[in-house]
């Protein structure tokens, strides 16, 4: 059974993972779930992918619902390293943005691109993909490892996670790296997030376990 459940979400998970950007794309369209049986959508499908991105649909879907964007928080421009650091911090200490979403918008550019191994988004579509597609803290957890970093172009730290899917069995996957986000220069907003994996996305997938 053990095994049977490993299987099963590994697939999901590879499902998950290989389609976020566009199954994020699908939220802002679709209101009701789609009904569309999985055997008529692998009909003339050419590629591996694009019946990777159809089941996906088909099975998820439902469990992620349009929501609202927030309006846009006042920015604040040009706060020293010191200051950016501490906000950053505790986004990730106390907030658990990278399992959830929750992070301090006024100190990101609207326009703020965000990178992982898998993909980029854009802010609106990394706040609602993080927070509708894994379960925040007690599920997943994450941890600071070693000082927050920032200076006037950038913040960088370190991060070890476990990470819980919101999919069928609440698979757990752990992975550690770093985050890199650049500043613009005459703003002092963050306007890149980019996430860098010590391991592979194959050898993450691949430490599921079951809570």
């Amino acid at each position: 059974m053990q095994s049977f459940l490993r299987i099963t979400s590994f697939l999901l998970i590879l499902m998950t993972v290989g389609t976020f950007a566009n199954h994020i794309a699908m939220v802002s369209s679709y209101g009701t779930t789609s009904t569309t049986k999985t055997t008529k959508m692998t009909k003339n499908l050419s590629s591996r992918s694009q019946f990777l991105k159809a089941l996906l649909t088909s099975t998820v879907v439902a469990t992620i619902q349009p929501t609202e964007s927030k309006a846009s928080e006042e920015k604040r421009y040009n706060l020293s390293p010191s200051e950016i650091a501490a906000i950053v911090e505790e986004d990730l200490v106390k907030n658990s943005f990278l399992t959830n979403g929750k992070l301090t918008r006024s100190i990101y550019d609207e326009k703020a691109t965000f990178t992982d191994e898998i993909d980029t988004y854009g802010l609106d579509q990394w706040i609602k993909g993080t927070s509708k597609l894994f379960v925040g803290p007690p599920g997943s957890r994450v941890s600071l490892v070693g000082p927050m970093e920032a200076n006037d172009k950038k913040v960088e730290f370190r991060f070890e996670e476990d990470l819980m899917f919101n999919i069928p069995f609440k698979p757990v996957v752990n992975l550690s790296g770093r985050v890199v986000l650049d500043r613009d220069e005459k703003t002092g907003l963050i306007t890149s997030y980019r996430e860098y994996w010590d391991q592979d996305v194959k050898t993450v997938l691949l430490s599921a376990k079951f809570k």
